[in-house]
């Protein structure tokens, strides 16, 4: 009967797989809200840290779950945006205008004990003719942004 027991569990203990993660805390600090707050209309700080932090946990767990398994007692996973940049660069020649914004996203990541630092970088450019832009300046993306922070996060899951 011993045997038995052994040989219908033993499978299952071979095939377990002991990494398991849950993502814990994700935050921005107020600077970085304050730096893109006005690409989400009225909204307050509070508010948009808020959609940010949910964004990005969202996105952390799909990254880790192609690799590890997420459950609610795991690893801790600790997500941290340290800064958000957009340059811009531009260039214009008679009626032709091309502007190219770059989204640099800065996250430390904070998995296994240890503080990984990753940036991720997502680009829009867009090229016209005889039209004018708001100011001159490309808007921020929401999009642009987003995939700039999955490139970050897929850098350290690694």
């Amino acid at each position: 009967m011993k045997n038995l027991f052994l040989l219908l569990f033993f499978p299952t203990l071979l095939f377990a797989q002991d990494t398991c993660y849950t993502v814990e805390k994700v935050y921005a600090s107020r600077e970085v809200a304050e730096s893109i707050q006005e690409n989400y209309g009225a909204l307050g700080v509070k508010n948009v840290q808020k959609r940010i932090t949910f964004g990005i946990k969202q996105m952390m767990e799909d990254v880790i779950q192609d690799k590890y398994d997420l459950c609610m007692d795991g690893k801790p996973v600790e997500v941290h945006v340290t800064s958000i940049e957009a340059p811009q660069t531009g260039i214009e020649i008679g009626p032709w205008t091309k502007v190219s914004k770059k989204t640099i996203v800065t996250l430390e990541i904070l998995m296994d004990g240890k503080v990984i630092e990753v940036e991720g970088r997502a680009k829009s450019t867009v090229e016209a003719t005889f039209i004018d832009l708001n100011n001159d300046e490309l808007e921020f993306s929401k999009t642009t942004f987003a995939s700039a922070v999955k490139k970050a996060i897929e850098k350290s899951i690694k």
